[in-house]
């Protein structure tokens, strides 16, 4: 399933991941900017609140209703995987390479979770042209945007993976209520307490790491895709390879055939 959102502008509306070297300068006229967001917000909506009904039954979710809560979830998450088609063949064998490893060596203190946790949607970043690969070299993996690119060049789609038999999708509106219920979440200037015995809890079902700047968590299973940008010569896979660390990986377009570099073109550590 891939989302379209036309408008490249809307890069600069994405979550800043890591270091990309990313720097966006565009001056809009008042009536375009208003457009812009109004896009946005309708994206955002169509994108968080899509089939999410089950959560109104948890104001607040419990040691007694979280096997009902993962139940819901679960079959919410098979409901997306079963009408999920990724139309692109490209793509669809780069994410089953990149996922094939997902959380197979997940384990703290002997507890292998229940569930594998993938995100509802991976952001595809498509360049319709060829990347100067020494120049994306430089900027530590990532092909940099051109403000010159014409709107027929770019383009920002959505894409969902598709979903082991024991995965479940993340998104926005469930992590708030797994946050919630752990506690050690940022508001404003201060982080609220750590509910360790309901992380311990939540370890059973899914991954649980704090993140590494504090004030927020990680219910992933790593290593999980962040971005990917997809040009004509090349698609750079942006991973996530744990709560601290991160990737970058190549596919090459050899004689029509995107091949997996060996090993990361960049990597980092927080």
């Amino acid at each position: 399933m891939i989302v379209k959102m036309q408008f490249h502008w809307l890069l600069l509306y994405l979550p800043v991941r890591r270091r990309l070297l990313f720097q966006y300068i565009f001056f809009f006229s008042g009536k375009m900017m208003k457009n812009i967001v109004i896009l946005i917000i309708l994206c955002s909506a169509a994108l968080c609140s899509n089939g999410q009904s089950f959560l109104t039954k948890y104001p607040k979710l419990t040691k007694k209703n979280m096997p009902a809560f993962f139940a819901d979830w679960k079959t919410y998450s098979d409901s997306i995987n079963a009408s999920n088609i990724i139309a692109d063949s490209v793509l669809d064998d780069v994410i089953k390479q990149e996922t094939a490893l997902c959380g197979i060596e997940e384990c703290d203190n002997n507890i292998i979770p229940i569930f594998k946790i993938l995100p509802r949607y991976i952001m595809v970043m498509r360049y319709y042209l060829e990347i100067d690969t020494v120049m994306a070299r430089i900027c530590l993996g990532s092909p940099v945007f051109n403000s010159d690119l014409r709107a027929d060049q770019f383009e920002i789609d959505s894409i969902t993976p598709i979903l082991p038999h024991d995965g479940l999708y993340l998104t926005t509106d469930i992590y708030k209520v797994l946050s919630k219920f752990v506690g050690g979440v940022r508001s404003g200037n201060k982080i609220s307490r750590i509910k360790k015995g309901n992380v311990n809890k939540i370890k059973k079902y899914i991954p649980v790491d704090y993140g590494h700047w504090g004030g927020y968590w990680w219910f992933t299973s790593f290593p999980t895709i962040t971005n990917i940008f997809y040009a004509n010569n090349l698609i750079a896979v942006i991973r996530r390879t744990s709560w601290w660390t991160g990737d970058e990986i190549w596919y090459i377009n050899t004689n029509g055939k995107f091949i997996r570099c060996s090993e990361p073109v960049s990597s980092w550590v927080e």
